[in-house]
C-alpha cells in the first residue's frame, strides 16, 4: 500500500552510509526547543521515535534542556480543560462531573496534582462560610473526593488518590514523595482540623496530628521541612492564624498571625519566604519569613485586583493569573504586566509549574 503524502519517512539520519544509533541520534535532538519538537518529529519515523519515546524527556532533564510552563486546570464547556497559562489551546479534558473543590501542587517534575470532587448539581463556593452554611439546604453531598495527577509532558491525567473522607476547600502540598492533606469541609457541613499524607509508593493514607485550629479555604506551602497553614475560616469567620508542621517531628505549632485578615488568600513560596494574596478587596502582599517569624508587606500587582486570583512560582518567579491576565514578580518585589486578554476567565481554576519536556 502506497504510503501517505503526510506520513514521515522511514530513513532515519544518515553519516554516510550508516544509520545513527538511537542513543547517538537521542543526544543530537534533545537540544531542540520544545517549539520545534512536533516539526522534528514530522521528519522521519526515527525522529518521531525518539522525541514521543519515553526516555526523552529523562534525557532533556539530564543535559538541562528540559523546559517549564505554567500550565492551568479550569472548568469551562462542560468540561475541565488542561491548557497551558494564557493560550485557548486545550491540551486535554477531565469528565465533566469532576471539579475543583481544593488546592493544587507540583511534584517539582512533570505533575500537577489537582483535588476535584464529583458533585452532579452546582456548588459554588461561597467567600464567607456563614453564606454558604445558608445555602446548605439546597445542596448535595459530595459522592466522591479524588487528587488527579496531570502529567503535562505526555498530556495525560489519571486519577492519582482518592482522599480519605469526603471534604473540600482543603490544602494540599507535595514534599519528599508524600502527598499533605489539611482542613477543609466535610459534606456534613463541618469545618475540619483532620490532617493526612498519603505514600504514592505504598498506595496508602496515613492519619497525621491534627492541626491546632479547623480551617477550610486557607492558604498554604512548604518551606524547607516545614509545612504553612495560612488563614482560611470557619463558622466563625475569617482566620488571622498560622500552624506550621515539623514534617521531621511530626509536631504542630502555631506561628506569628497575619497582621489583617485574609480568609481565602493564596499562598506561593518563593526565595525561601511565603508570600500571601487576596481575597477580595485586598491589595498588598503579605510576606511571611521564617527565620524571624515575622510578617512583612509589599505592593501587589497595580489593577490586578484580587478576585479568583491564583498564583504559583515560575522559574524563580511569582506568577499570577487572574481573569485573563498574567503578572510577574522579580525577586526585587517589582511586579509588571506579562500579558492581558489572551484566556476566557474560568470560575474555577488551578494552575502550577510543570516540566512540559
Amino acid at each position: 500500500m502506497a504510503a501517505s503524502r503526510f506520513s514521515p519517512p522511514a530513513t532515519p539520519l544518515l553519516v554516510g552510509e550508516r544509520h545513527l544509533p538511537d542513543d547517538v541520534l537521542q543526544r543530537v535532538l534533545v537540544g531542540l526547543p520544545l517549539d520545534d519538537h512536533s516539526a522534528a518529529a514530522s521528519v522521519c519515523k526515527s525522529f518521531r521515535g525518539i522525541i514521543t519515546g519515553p526516555r526523552f524527556l529523562a534525557a532533556r532533564r539530564r543535559y538541562g534542556f528540559a523546559e517549564r510552563g505554567v500550565v492551568t486546570v479550569s472548568s469551562g464547556d462542560g468540561v475541565l480543560q488542561i491548557k497551558m497559562a494564557l493560550k485557548d489551546d486545550v491540551m486535554a479534558t477531565f469528565p465533566a462531573d469532576l471539579l475543583p473543590s481544593g488546592g493544587s501542587t507540583t511534584d517539582g517534575g512533570a505533575r500537577l496534582f489537582v483535588s476535584t470532587r464529583r458533585a452532579p448539581g452546582e456548588q459554588t463556593l461561597p467567600v464567607k462560610f456563614w453564606r454558604w452554611m445558608t445555602r446548605a439546604s439546597t445542596r448535595r453531598a459530595n459522592t466522591s473526593c479524588q487528587i488527579l495527577a496531570v502529567d503535562a509532558s505526555s498530556r495525560r491525567w489519571r486519577r492519582f488518590a482518592a482522599l480519605p473522607r469526603a471534604y473540600y476547600s482543603h490544602c494540599i502540598e507535595w514534599h519528599a514523595g508524600l502527598l499533605y492533606v489539611a482542613g477543609g469541609a466535610s459534606s456534613g457541613h463541618d469545618v475540619l482540623n483532620t490532617f493526612h499524607v498519603f505514600n504514592e509508593a505504598t498506595g496508602l493514607w496515613e492519619d497525621l496530628p491534627p492541626m491546632p485550629h479547623a480551617c477550610m479555604g486557607a492558604a498554604s506551602g512548604v518551606i524547607g521541612n516545614e509545612l504553612f497553614i495560612v488563614g482560611g475560616f470557619n463558622s466563625q469567620g475569617d482566620l488571622r492564624t498560622l500552624q506550621i508542621y515539623d514534617i521531621a517531628t511530626r509536631t504542630w505549632r502555631v506561628g506569628a498571625p497575619l497582621p489583617e485578615i485574609r480568609g481565602g488568600g493564596s499562598g506561593v513560596v518563593v526565595d525561601g519566604k511565603l508570600l500571601i494574596l487576596g481575597p477580595i478587596s485586598q491589595y498588598r502582599t503579605l510576606v511571611y519569613h521564617p527565620q524571624s517569624n515575622t510578617w512583612a508587606e509589599e505592593a501587589a500587582p497595580e489593577g490586578a485586583g484580587y478576585s479568583r486570583l491564583r498564583t504559583c512560582a515560575h522559574e524563580g518567579r511569582v506568577f499570577l493569573l487572574k481573569d485573563g491576565a498574567a503578572y510577574s514578580r522579580a525577586t526585587d518585589g517589582s511586579w509588571s504586566l506579562c500579558t492581558r486578554g489572551l484566556a476566557r476567565p474560568a470560575k474555577r481554576i488551578v494552575l502550577g509549574s510543570v516540566l512540559l519536556g
